[in-house]
């Protein structure tokens, strides 16, 4: 990482529903955000469905450290999300990592 970031880290995490499987995949989205925004280190987790695509679904994720991420991605409801989004999905979970650049 570059000497710019020295905030929290940024994830926005994008799938697309297959055909006819929007409803399971938004189904599938309380549980994954209630127990997400309770873990220690979320500071933003909001998910959006595409304006122009509403099978798009893209989940904007602020975490306060690697560390707190790392602790995200091992959780038992995030890894059942993934799971159940693997067959809903066309293409999976594609996530982008940012980070705020100090200008």
């Amino acid at each position: 990482m570059s000497d710019r970031h020295t905030g929290p880290i940024v994830l926005v995490a994008r799938m697309k529903a297959r055909p006819g499987k929007e409803q399971e995949l938004w189904d599938a989205l309380p549980a994954l955000v209630s127990a997400t925004r309770q873990e220690d280190g979320c500071l933003t987790y909001v998910p959006h469905e595409g304006l122009d695509d509403p099978g798009l679904l893209v989940m904007h994720e602020v975490w306060q450290s690697e560390e707190h991420l790392r602790a995200h991605s091992a959780s038992a409801h995030l890894r059942a999300f993934a799971e159940r989004a693997a067959t809903l999905t066309v293409n999976g979970i594609e996530i982008e990592r940012l980070a705020e650049i100090e200008l």
